[in-house]
């Protein structure tokens, strides 16, 4: 075949690929978009989705359904999501819990590969938080204090494997403390007020107010970075010169498999566009989230690194 004429072949098919791209693109949205969040109404994941919601909706022309479906820690939405077309139109707000379930039980789906990420979206801090009556006012004091009564002083969280227990859990790992763990069903504030518990890792907004009213003391936040809500707060690396100390809860948006690259970029630059919005950000922020928008790339190596490290930290407490 005569130079000139392969020149020309490759400017084709270079072509064809660009127009077939734009083509998916362009054949999204074409109906309703169902956001699917397995978990209940008004927890940190159904807040979030359904302040984006609205403006994704004008963004894409087609209105933008929530649809809970809780049950086994998320697991629930993600097994709909296998079955749903590549299209982009059907879409799962996911959260950290998809990485660390895979340390506690057997799945019906991989979470790296059964799944295209699109985008991290948030994430919220937690911060460590102990009764008002606790003799301890920093994480370093509190830390000896568990060294002189290993065992005695107890945590509550939202049961084994949830963000809240990891953080503890990594603390005393990294610390050589002992806590006591004691789950429960739902949130552990209210037993944090009322002195049932010595400590807890609550998320900024369920515990921000008792803190500026000092019904509870926080003693440091999980991310490294300080939270807005929290600025006089350390972190937990700060407060107890533990470098990379980060653990949080965080959140983001998963779709088919097989979904086209080109609906994937659509959905990640119009998520992201609108979490970029000056009033969307005021309104995260005010709930306590940390905008994290990342690329699929990034999102996807997040969830690889976390599914090692909380399997890792697992292994080691010994956790069924």
């Amino acid at each position: 075949m005569p130079k000139h004429k392969r020149v020309w072949r490759i400017v084709f098919l270079a072509c064809m690929v660009l127009v077939a791209g734009a083509v998916s693109s362009a054949e999204f949205a074409r109906r309703p978009v169902r956001f699917l969040i397995g978990f209940t109404p008004g927890g940190g994941t159904d807040q979030l989705a359904r302040i984006l919601s609205p403006r994704l909706s004008e963004k894409w022309g087609q209105p933008v359904v929530i649809e809970n479906r809780p049950g086994a820690d998320g697991d629930i939405a993600l097994e709909m999501l296998m079955g749903a077309a590549s299209d982009g139109h059907t879409l799962v707000f996911a959260t950290n819990a998809l990485t660390i379930t895979p340390s506690l039980r057997s799945l019906k789906y991989d979470p790296i590969n059964s799944f295209a990420p699109v985008t991290m979206a948030a994430a919220v801090p937690g911060v460590l938080t102990v009764r008002a009556s606790l003799p301890v006012n920093t994480l370093k004091e509190l830390i000896a204090l568990a060294k002189a009564k290993p065992g005695q002083l107890n945590f509550g969280s939202s049961g084994t494997g949830t963000t809240p227990y990891l953080q503890i859990a990594l603390l005393m790992k990294l610390t050589g403390i002992q806590i006591a763990s004691i789950p429960y069903k739902g949130t552990t504030a209210p037993a944090l007020l009322s002195g049932e518990i010595d400590m807890s890792f609550l998320a900024v907004p369920a515990i921000y107010t008792q803190v500026k009213a000092g019904k509870v003391k926080a003693l440091a936040v999980s991310t490294l970075s300080r939270a807005a809500q929290l600025p006089d707060v350390p972190t937990v690396a700060e407060a107890a010169d533990l470098p990379g100390f980060e653990a949080y809860t965080w959140y983001g948006v998963l779709a088919p498999a097989a979904t086209p690259r080109a609906v994937i970029n659509k959905l990640r630059a119009d998520i992201a566009a609108v979490m970029s919005e000056p009033e969307i950000r005021h309104r995260t922020s005010d709930l306590g989230f940390l905008n994290i928008v990342s690329t699929p790339e990034a999102f996807s190596a997040t969830m690889k690194s976390d599914i090692a490290r909380w399997s890792v930290l697992l292994k080691s407490l010994d956790v069924k």
